[in-house]
């Protein structure tokens, strides 16, 4: 089902559950009514009316949102935070080095259907003038583990938006594992630019109809667990979908990476990136090894230490070490680890001449030893200087998180017509890693809160359990809430957006907040005014109107400005919390104002039963408002305001031992480490090797004496 016929079923039942809520309303209240107090006849037709006013206000806030939008305007503001966001991707992927290895490729022709224009070589530094020569410009860029697809993908990124004209496409880079190949390219895109960047749909689908968007699809390799993907396989039918993404008269443009093996096999399928360039990295030359290290390491007598691996790479190419050693990332992985130097006298822990040792006899065993070694080199730098995390701590949590992806990569298993990630750590997507106990804990913790919530109203006077209709109203809000924190499957996180005000910026949100608002109050004075006090259904009326209007109005997507994965939970947190307490005020003002109307007819007994009535429900009003806040109890027009981060805190409850409880703070120090990159709001492991290595080792290996021996 799409997006605009859920959102058409969601507005529906919203209409039809205001009827029904309605009309129980009116059959409790109206029984005790004289003919004087309420019309039925007017009953009637507020119900009616009510329910059209919900379906008009759903269709005025659709029509907002598509008025014309500049598409050489949004285009330009995507490329600056592309632009910007892959410049520190490529920083970290180059273990904050600027120098990257000018790897060579080659043209390999598919069956049929090649693009014009491939010439037969190039290198990395050409990959920009080369694409441009496509026709039409669709790319495939593969090769062995470890060589550089997705470096040379984030280059020609880089270079393309260096030079790019206004009516350029911006290169957008997805991870292809995120991708459902049943939904279409051009729907991908739109959701993509929705979540990542936070635009709004409508604006999403016109850069990409519009030919704005050049999607990267990076990683085919790790749609499917099985290294000979067939022609029913996830990779295979995006394959399809990308042959089937049309622009005008001819195939749209695309750049694809993909593991040799892997691209090898759907060929063999028949399946294959029709009207396409594809080329392959080759592996690295003698020369451009000897270089990329002498740019890493320098110095004669250091070259010295690497004098075996040198030779073993320059004459006997066909050696184990040779072959270990042909990619970027496992040249950069063997330098980090053995050029790392006890912290007191300055010496190296270990010799490289160990790599050419009998003991090491095959590349798997070499790319075994290094990653082994890899952790214990990055978080202890120095040595013997331990950092925050020791590194067996910090080999375990990883091997959980990189089990839990590996798992995701197995079974294909979806929520939500969602498939879940395997690459992609996001923080408030995370809780499927733990079951459903996240959302069970959630509700748990709801159904506390809101008991928490009864027993401080008992004795202030705010729930008088004599009285039916309090009590069900009270039931009421706490079922809706508990149901509200089991939620949907993927919550949306907000963040507070002051800019949303008409002085500050586009209030058109904030117009759409407060007419929402109106609604929802049109309901609690309803619901309130029927079955208790008409003073105190104007009363919650208003505050209902306020509060719904201003957490929708001045609330935005949470990774729209977040500078990193963390931000994204604990900006949601705070939009949580802030809606709860500012409900939880205006209500407990709400409820005084009313205690004091009570308290005589003189403005003197008006303002003194104010501040009674403030004083005593004060804080039962902030206590509900904790409470809605942290259960997502802000869950209005499609918004759940804390829903996300709550379910995220929960989480790290049930998690507990096996991940830190600063998850996120231990992820973005990995982050610093070298060991985890960031795409968008997600982390990812610095290379699929990584991954892999710990899903497959989740308990490190002790360190022998050699390789914690000064060498």
């Amino acid at each position: 089902m799409g997006e605009g016929r859920r959102a058409r079923w969601v507005w529906a039942a919203v209409c039809v559950t205001l009827v029904v809520v309605a009309a129980v309303v009116a059959v409790l209240g109206l029984p005790g009514a004289t003919w004087g107090d309420v019309d039925p006849a007017s009953a009637v037709i507020a119900m009616v009316a009510l329910a059209v006013a919900v379906w008009a206000g759903r269709q005025a806030i659709r029509a907002q949102r598509y008025t014309d939008i500049d598409v050489n305007a949004w285009s330009g503001w995507l490329a600056g935070v592309v632009l910007e966001a892959e410049t520190r991707a490529r920083h970290q992927m180059l273990g904050r080095a600027d120098k990257t290895i000018d790897v060579d490729f080659v043209f390999r022709p598919a069956p049929a259907y090649d693009a014009d224009d491939a010439r037969a070589e190039g290198s990395l530094r050409e990959v920009v003038a080369y694409y441009r020569r496509l026709r039409p410009r669709r790319l495939v860029i593969t090769g062995a583990p470890g060589a550089g697809k997705t470096v040379m993908a984030v280059e020609l990124m880089l270079g393309l938006l260096a030079g790019r004209h206004p009516d350029d496409p911006v290169p957008v880079r997805l991870s292809a594992a995120s991708w459902d190949p049943g939904i279409r390219v051009q729907d991908w895109l739109t959701g993509h630019l929705a979540r990542t960047y936070q635009m709004a749909p409508p604006t999403a689908a016109a850069l990409v109809a519009a030919g704005r968007v050049l999607p990267v699809v990076d990683g085919l390799d790790e749609m499917d667990a099985d290294p000979e993907p067939g022609y029913i396989s996830r990779a295979a039918r995006a394959l399809l979908a990308l042959n089937d993404y049309q622009r005008g008269q001819q195939k749209a443009e695309a750049v694809l990476t993909c593991r040799t093996g892997q691209y090898d096999a759907l060929i063999r399928r028949e399946v294959w990136a029709e009207n396409a360039a594809r080329v392959e990295i080759t592996p690295l030359s003698a020369d451009k090894a000897l270089t990329f290290m002498e740019s890493r390491v320098g110095g004669n007598q250091n070259m010295d230490r690497w004098r075996d691996v040198l030779d073993a790479i320059d004459f006997r190419p066909e050696a184990p070490l040779a072959r270990a050693l042909d990619s970027p990332w496992r040249l950069t992985m063997a330098i980090t680890v053995y050029e790392q130097r006890d912290s007191a006298t300055g010496r190296h822990l270990r010799d490289p001449a160990e790599l050419a040792g009998p003991a090491l006899d095959d590349p798997d065993k070499i790319r075994d030893h290094l990653l082994a070694l890899y952790i214990p080199a990055v978080t202890t730098p120095r040595g013997d200087a331990v950092g925050p995390y020791r590194p067996e701590k910090v080999h375990a949590w990883l091997a959980v998180l990189a089990t839990y992806l590996d798992t995701n990569a197995g079974t294909g298993r979806t929520i939500g017509g969602r498939t879940l990630s395997s690459t992609d750590l996001v923080l408030h997507e995370l809780w499927p890693l733990a079951g459903n106990r996240p959302r069970v804990l959630t509700m748990a913790l709801t159904a506390v809160l809101w008991a928490a919530v009864g027993v401080a109203m008992i004795p202030l006077g705010m729930l008088d359990l004599s009285d039916p209709y309090l009590e069900l109203i009270f039931i009421a809000v706490g079922v809706f809430m508990c149901i509200s924190a089991w939620g949907p499957n993927w919550p949306e996180p907000a963040r507070l957006s002051p800019s949303r005000w008409p002085a500050g910026g586009d209030g058109r949100r904030l117009v759409a907040g407060l007419r929402g608002g109106l609604l929802t109050g049109l309901v609690a004075w309803l619901t309130v005014g029927f079955t208790l006090w008409p003073a105190l259904g104007i009363a919650a009326g208003v505050v209902t109107a306020l509060t719904v209007g201003l957490a929708v109005g001045l609330t935005a997507p949470a990774a729209v400005s977040a500078t990193g994965p963390r931000d994204v939970v604990r900006s949601d947190l705070e939009v949580g919390l802030t809606a709860g307490l500012v409900f939880g005020f205006m209500a407990g003002l709400a409820v005084g104002f009313w205690s004091g109307l009570g308290g005589g007819t003189a403005l003197l007994d008006i303002a003194y039963g104010m501040a009674v009535g403030l004083a005593v429900n004060f804080a039962g009003g902030v206590t509900f408002g904790l409470a809605a806040g942290l259960a997502g109890g802000g869950l209005t027009f499609g918004v759940a305001a804390g829903l996300a981060g709550t379910r995220y805190l929960a989480l790290l409850l049930c998690t507990r031992g096996r991940l830190p409880l600063r998850l996120g703070r231990f992820l973005q120090w990995c982050h610093d480490a070298g060991l985890i990159r960031t795409a968008g709001i997600a982390y990812q492991f610095r290379h699929r090797e990584l991954q892999d290595h710990l899903a497959r080792h989740p308990v490190p290996r002790p360190l022998q004496p050699a390789d914690a021996a000064p060498g």
